[in-house]
């Protein structure tokens, strides 16, 4: 059986979802007392994030944070789903470096957050077969009927790395888009048009250019993440 790309070697304690106080914290019930959880993820979460719903804990012991608890993943409807929005770009690197994505068989990573030639950063650059590549890595979590859909929420950022990209690619440069999926239950990806129509375009747009846009999903079996599917077909719609 493959290796894990990440494991949580912190016990992880069960919780209820009550709310989402903001953008990063959320209140969870623990023991029958609602405890103060660090959220890592600024997206909608709108159809993860539900009253009721089992999640698994990491604790904290920090006298100089408000919060008790970090939120690792929730329970959709028996799938657990990772919320932690850092978490991809271990996964990437993970694949990376373990051979676990054919598509980048022959890659190695150079560095993380390199500096792009417009202004503003990507994820990762790599040294690909024919020198450099530079890949921009997008955490997801949005899955309806099996269809992932990105953003779940307007991205100001995102579409300025697709800028930036596009313009790469069209110089010549080796760019990829790759999104993770933070559970196994999509069989493809689409842009979430209603949600940021600009986005979809530019994704289109940056795929014409020559920028390799591809998706992959996790399986997480606390407390592990597995890679579950290593080429989620993506769709233009």
């Amino acid at each position: 059986m493959p290796e894990p790309l990440v494991t949580y070697d912190e016990p992880l304690e069960s919780g209820t979802f009550r709310e989402r106080r903001n953008r990063f914290s959320l209140a969870a019930s623990v023991d029958g007392e609602n405890r103060p959880v660090y959220l890592r993820n600024s997206g909608g979460l709108e159809t993860v994030l539900r009253p009721g719903r089992e999640m698994l804990l990491r604790r904290v012991d920090d006298a100089d944070r408000k919060t008790d608890f970090d939120a690792i993943a929730v329970d959709v409807d028996g799938t657990w789903v990772t919320l932690d929005s850092t978490l991809p770009n271990a996964v990437f690197e993970a694949c990376v470096a373990g051979g676990r994505l054919p598509q980048f068989d022959g890659y190695d990573v150079v560095r993380a957050e390199p500096a792009l030639p417009d202004a503003g950063r990507s994820d990762f650059l790599l040294d690909g077969p024919d020198g450099d590549a530079y890949v921009e890595v997008k955490s997801n979590t949005y899955v309806v009927d099996g269809v992932s859909k990105f953003p779940d929420r307007p991205t100001e950022r995102g579409r300025r790395h697709l800028r930036s990209l596009t313009d790469l690619a069209r110089d010549v440069t080796e760019c990829h888009v790759v999104f993770v999926i933070q559970r196994p239950d999509a069989d493809r990806l689409h842009p979430f048009r209603e949600v940021d129509p600009e986005f979809a375009d530019l994704l289109g747009t940056a795929a014409e250019a020559g920028v390799e846009v591809g998706a992959v999903s996790t399986r997480f079996d606390p407390p592990a993440v597995n890679l579950h599917d290593p080429d989620v077909p993506v769709e233009f719609v």
